[in-house]
């Protein structure tokens, strides 16, 4: 009875004091905000500000070092010609032997080049022709080199080529049947010298240590090749990989115990990422400049080098509103909008591609982020990538770059970088692990074009600030 009595109490207190609410006010949105003190109450706002962008011209000269090689030539109405040829290393796998009782007439019966690629652009059935010339000095390793390296300084060009032959992108001598196969890559082979193979043999058995490993092998054996297309226009292929093959012979032990059967061996020494191989590339200086500096009504990224977007951000606006007024930044974003080039080619038969991923990274640091390996840290460099449905490249949030931006310009004792609140738009290749995570960004080699919306008398893009900050 006691227990009775009690619950009945409390349901009689509880429906009273639910009462008093209701009787108060039906609307408890600012039930929270009232409890709180009025100097921990937190104002939410947003701002946009203007940046303003313009065309930089990235000439030749980008990072060479990369895993696809380009070779050929590409005449586009409006960018102009684009010409890529390679120089390549070759890597020996460490502690190679040939055969120990040695190679069957100390020589090679063949040695061939052979140049795989699994994509191209422009004309598939454009004649094109290649000539092959031997490196005389070494690519050096710890080196940056980049896509303005003058071949010259590393093959004598008063020589004839090794070899040279003509080539198309589709080689209408191999049968559909194979072409269409599972696991079949296209590839260019050139017959090199045989003499070539015979002396690498040689060196071999001179002193085996000239094929210990990739170092020795480069700077004793074979320093690499200069890949050059001479004739054509309207074709690159993009080249996967490099293979130096030398085919030999050598006896072994035949069924009646005698050593007089002979065996074909060929010996593979691959392009890898252990070994350098660099892109030299020319482009239409001229067409490109004018571009740039004539056409204000927007900005250009044109690949590969050619043309990049520098963005000059508002941080002093930023940090004179915000930050000095105690403001937190909560969020800072940017898009940038592609003007829409259509589907159709009134213009042109081979329209090039949209860049996929551009890397927004400070202009003082364009060049070392690719020397030094860097990753997007969304501090001081992002990653975007394109919206078909929208049209976009959209940096989600960089509060972190103009926090750091505004930090180092008021704690620096250093004099002021002329780029200190510049970023650059780059168009970027990724490389994902097993996991997803990228591991490698490397300049986007591919022939892409992109017109942006901005310029020096276009239209300002919109840094988007959301800010939040204690009432006083």
């Amino acid at each position: 009875m006691i227990r009775i009595k009690f619950l009945n109490c409390f349901w009689l207190a509880f429906s009273l004091f639910t009462l008093s609410l209701s009787s108060c006010d039906d609307n408890t949105d600012s039930l929270g905000e009232s409890m709180m003190p009025n100097e921990d109450q937190i104002n939410i706002g947003v701002k946009t500000y203007q940046a303003y962008s313009q065309s930089l011209l990235a000439g030749d000269s980008i990072l060479a070092r990369t895993s696809t090689a380009y070779l050929g030539k590409y005449t586009d109405p409006v960018y102009g010609t684009f010409e890529s040829d390679f120089l390549a290393q070759f890597h020996c796998v460490e502690d190679f032997q040939f055969p120990e009782g040695g190679v069957d007439g100390d020589s090679a019966i063949a040695v061939e080049l052979r140049l795989f690629y699994t994509n191209y652009f422009g004309d598939p059935n454009n004649p094109c022709h290649l000539s092959v010339y031997p490196l005389d000095s070494v690519l050096q390793e710890e080196q940056n080199y980049y896509t303005d390296i003058n071949p010259t300084d590393f093959y004598d060009e008063s020589l004839s080529p090794l070899a040279s032959r003509p080539y198309t992108a589709i080689d209408q001598t191999i049968p559909d049947s194979i072409k269409t196969s599972s696991g079949y890559v296209p590839y260019l082979s050139i017959k090199l010298p045989r003499i070539l193979g015979t002396e690498m043999i040689r060196k071999y058995y001179e002193d085996p240590a000239n094929f210990k490993n990739a170092h020795a092998f480069i700077n004793n054996v074979c320093k690499g090749f200069y890949i050059q297309c001479d004739q054509g226009d309207g074709t690159i292929l993009y080249i996967q990989q490099a293979q130096l093959n030398v085919k030999f012979q050598y006896k072994v032990q035949s069924s009646s115990g005698k050593v007089d059967s002979l065996i074909t061996v060929l010996a593979q020494f691959a392009g890898t990422q252990e070994v350098l191989q660099l892109n030299h590339f020319q482009t239409d200086k001229e067409t490109l400049k004018e571009l740039a500096e004539q056409d204000g009504s927007c900005t250009y990224l044109k690949t590969p080098a050619g043309i990049f977007t520098e963005v000059t951000l508002p941080i002093e606006e930023i940090a004179t509103n915000h930050i000095a007024e105690g403001d937190t930044l909560n969020a800072v974003n940017m898009v940038f909008v592609r003007y829409n080039e259509g589907t159709n080619n009134e213009y042109n038969e081979y329209r090039m591609g949209v860049p996929q991923t551009i890397l927004m990274v400070r202009k003082q640091d364009m060049y070392t982020f690719f020397e030094n390996n860097s990753l997007a840290d969304n501090e001081t460099a992002f990653l975007a990538t394109f919206d078909e449905d929208y049209n976009t490249y959209t940096f989600s949030n960089i509060t972190k770059l103009i926090r750091h931006i505004i930090d180092e310009r008021e704690n620096s004792t250093l004099p002021v970088n002329a780029d200190w609140n510049k970023v650059v738009l780059i168009p970027v290749k990724t490389t994902s692990d097993t996991s997803g995570s990228i591991v490698n960004i490397r300049h986007d080699l591919q022939l892409n074009s992109a017109r942006l919306f901005g310029g020096y008398n276009g239209t300002p893009i919109d840094v988007n600030i959301t800010y939040s900050k204690f009432k006083n």
